[in-house]
């Protein structure tokens, strides 16, 4: 049974990120749609009709089965909403007394389904930021428009490159680590040139061979890249303190290195790793082998911001180290629901091929573990968990790894919610916001830390229920 946090003619909580009121006395608002947008391009949502913005009064909603239908009639009209993707349990009523509630749970769209808009595309194109919807800019539509393909950007063909474009010195580094972790790999004895054409960094338009956008990203010579991707950027920054001026920097576009993506990944790497306190392996070449389960996750880590980058997008990736943190982020939006990846099993990155390179080095755990790698190793070894966030307003994914003193308590807000869990195994994270008093991304963090110490499981899916394994 479906139930909503209602004390004295009041709604207990307030409009946020997934939550809108909307006052119905006058019929249904125009600006619903305008956040049916928002919540379907960002990350889902409740809309609630009948109750007063602002004061959380509940003034109810007249003739609600009417106004049910008139609601279902305008989803499936295009001159509209462009795409309706509720289900028939999504719109539903709930009474208060004498009157009566309209709750639309708006999921969030598939990528393949972004954007959604009313009327028009370029005008009608919503976001959620905070509790307000904003209007996207071209720059954004075009980035879920980018998204909606299953062929990965990074397989587009340059013209007017060549082979003489990739920086060979990179190329050569690449080879030499594959080498050493597949030393039998019949690829190894092939030219260069025809290297790059096996994995992927060079395509074949009629009888000419120029580079992939994989293969320009991956090894290529700066110059090239910023002709082709203009606000490509690559920034690596160390602090000595969470104040003050950084003390090393590693940035595209100084001059001062080859900034190509393969570089990038193995000089930050070395500085990353450098000082992490934990033990490692020595292997048969007595080399060492940084295999920890804290390395893996800050390399998981790394590798995630590099293979779904959006690079066409303005931020590219930005990492910063500091004595207790290590901050990566990126420019694109997660292309699955991040409660998805966090679970495990499923993975769509934004570029396959860089995926397939980083893969055959080595350094890309099976499909779809990342996120969940690092998430559980986090709480084993620091009893937290990385703070992942999804800047939809600027378009990129931040992810905040913090080196904290383990501790097995059960914090007051995670208690709260066990306790609601155990009272109603149905409740969305919405009404336990609500009851707690608190935001529904602080209830989210608290739960993600409770799924990944395995205290409760989601069952059946976003509708299904929590299950508590204490």
């Amino acid at each position: 049974m479906k139930t909503l946090p209602i004390v004295d003619g009041r709604y207990i909580g307030e409009e946020g990120i997934n939550l809108e009121f909307k006052s119905c006395l006058r019929g249904i608002p125009t600006s619903v749609w305008v956040t049916y947008s928002s919540f379907s391009n960002t990350f889902g949502g409740r809309i609630i009709l009948g109750i007063k913005d602002g004061s959380n009064e509940i003034e109810g909603v007249k003739k609600p089965s009417m106004r049910v239908q008139e609601l279902w009639n305008t989803l499936n009209n295009p001159e509209v909403v462009n795409l309706n993707i509720l289900g028939p349990d999504d719109i539903w009523t709930f009474e208060v007394g004498e009157k009566t509630l309209i709750v639309m749970d708006v999921p969030r769209a598939e990528r393949y389904l972004r954007p959604i808009y009313h009327r028009k595309l370029e005008t009608g194109t919503f976001k959620r930021n905070g509790e307000g919807d904003y209007v996207c800019k071209m720059p954004e539509i075009a980035s879920m428009i980018r998204d909606q393909s299953d062929v990965s950007y990074d397989t587009t063909v340059l013209d007017d490159t060549s082979f003489d474009d990739i920086d060979l010195d990179t190329l050569h580094m690449f080879r030499n680590e594959m080498a050493t972790v597949y030393p039998n790999h019949l690829w190894n004895k092939e030219s260069d040139q025809l290297f790059a054409e096996m994995i992927g960094a060079i395509g074949r338009k009629g009888s000419d061979k120029p580079l992939t956008v994989a293969g320009l990203l991956m090894f290529g010579k700066e110059y090239m890249i910023y002709r082709f991707i203009p606000d490509f950027k690559l920034d690596y920054r160390e602090y000595r303190s969470d104040i003050g001026d950084w003390i090393f920097r590693l940035v595209t576009g100084d001059g001062m290195w080859v900034g190509n993506l393969y570089n990038y990944f193995t000089k930050v790497m070395s500085r990353l790793m450098s000082d992490v306190n934990n033990p490692y392996d020595i292997g048969s070449n007595l080399k060492r082998i940084e295999n920890t389960d804290v390395h893996k996750a800050i390399r998981e880590s790394v590798l995630n911001a590099v293979i779904h980058t959006d690079y066409l997008g303005k931020d590219g990736i930005t990492i910063v180290k500091r004595p207790n943190e290590i901050e990566i982020s990126n420019s694109g939006l997660f292309r699955i629901p991040l409660e998805v990846a966090e679970r495990g099993g499923e993975s769509d990155p934004r570029n396959k091929v860089l995926a397939k390179m980083f893969s055959m080095i080595g350094y890309v755990e099976r499909a779809g573990v990342g996120v969940n790698l690092i998430m559980r190793t986090w709480k084993n070894h620091f009893n937290t968990i990385p703070g992942i966030e999804e800047d939809t307003k600027k378009g990129l994914v931040r992810i905040s790894l913090k080196f904290t003193k383990k501790s097995n308590e059960i914090s007051d807000v995670s208690q709260s919610i066990l306790d609601l869990i155990n009272n109603n195994p149905g409740i969305p994270i919405v009404d336990m916001a609500a009851r707690i008093g608190m935001s529904t991304s602080t209830i989210s963090n608290h739960i993600k830390s409770l799924r990944i110490a395995g205290i409760i499981e989601r069952v059946g899916g976003t509708r299904g229920r929590w299950k508590i394994n204490l």
